[in-house]
C-alpha cells in the first residue's frame, strides 16, 4: 500500500506472518514490525493453538463472553520531511467466545444469523451512549442504520464490518468480525488518531487521515485469511440450505 503525501511508517506487507490454529479452521495474519520506543506497543498472544482450549480463566466482556487479545500494536506515523509524528495508529485483534446456546445453533457459521447476532451484541454495549449523544444524526452509527454495517464477501461465509466509538476521542472506527468456527469470532479494528504540536497544525487534514485509516484497515484485512477444513465448510454449506429463499 502506498501511503499518502510524505507519510512513512510500518507496512503490513512487510510484517511477520502469524498463524493460529482452531478446531476446524486456521487463521493467518500479518503483524507489522513496530519501532521500539516508549510510545509504542507490540503485544502478541503466546497461545497459537486454540483447539479444544479451556476459556475458564479468560477475561470476559460486558456480556460475560470469554475474550482474549491476540494482537495489540501501537506506533506513530511520521512525515518524511519534518520527521514529526503526525498520527498514532493502534491495531487490535481479539477473540470472543459465544455462549453455549449460540454454539449449538451454529450462529457463527450461519448468515445472516451471524450478522444479526453481532448487531445485537454491539447494540447491547453501545446503544445508550449513541442514543443520547447523537439521537438527531442519522449518519452516526446506531441501531437504526445497523451501525453502518457492511458485508465483505468471502468464499464460504462473509465477514461483517460495523462502525463503533471505541476510543476516548469521539470518532467512530471500523470493527470487523470474522467467523472462525462455531465457537469463536475474531474482532479487529484500526484506530488512527491525529497528533499535533504546539504552535503549528498537522499538515494532514482530518479528512486525509480518516481516509488513510480506512485504507489501512482494508489493507490489513487483505492480509487476513481463514482456511476452513472440509467439515467446517460442509457445516457452512448445510446451514446456507436452511435459509429461506
Amino acid at each position: 500500500m502506498n501511503y499518502p503525501g510524505n507519510i512513512i511508517g510500518p507496512k503490513f506487507e512487510d510484517g511477520d506472518i502469524i498463524n493460529f490454529l482452531f478446531d476446524g479452521a486456521e487463521l493467518t495474519l500479518r503483524a507489522p514490525k513496530i519501532p521500539r520506543n516508549n510510545h509504542g506497543a507490540d503485544r502478541m498472544c503466546d497461545t497459537r493453538d486454540f483447539r479444544d482450549i479451556n476459556t475458564r480463566d479468560w477475561e470476559t466482556n460486558d456480556q460475560e463472553h470469554p475474550s482474549i487479545e491476540l494482537l495489540l500494536q501501537r506506533w506513530s506515523f511520521e512525515d518524511a520531511r519534518t520527521l514529526d509524528d503526525i498520527a498514532q495508529c493502534e491495531t487490535f485483534v481479539g477473540l470472543v467466545e459465544c455462549k453455549e446456546d449460540a454454539r449449538k445453533a451454529n450462529v457463527f457459521l450461519s448468515y445472516p444469523e451471524f450478522e444479526n447476532l453481532m448487531i445485537d451484541w454491539h447494540d447491547y454495549s453501545f446503544h445508550q451512549d449513541h442514543s443520547e449523544k447523537h439521537a438527531h444524526d442519522p449518519s452516526w452509527p446506531a441501531l437504526p442504520n445497523r451501525y453502518n454495517g457492511r458485508s465483505i464477501t468471502k468464499e464460504h461465509i462473509d465477514w461483517f464490518v460495523v462502525e463503533l466509538t471505541l476510543s476516548l476521542q469521539e470518532k467512530p472506527v471500523q470493527l470487523a468480525m470474522i467467523p472462525i468456527n462455531d465457537r469463536f469470532v475474531l474482532m479487529t479494528y484500526i484506530d488512527l488518531q491525529s497528533l499535533h504540536y504546539a504552535g503549528r497544525s498537522n499538515p494532514y487534514s482530518n479528512e486525509t487521515l480518516k481516509q488513510f485509516e480506512k485504507d489501512l484497515f482494508e489493507d490489513f484485512l487483505s492480509h487476513i485469511t481463514i482456511e476452513y477444513n472440509p467439515e467446517t465448510i460442509a457445516t457452512i454449506q448445510s446451514l446456507k440450505k436452511k435459509i429461506p429463499a
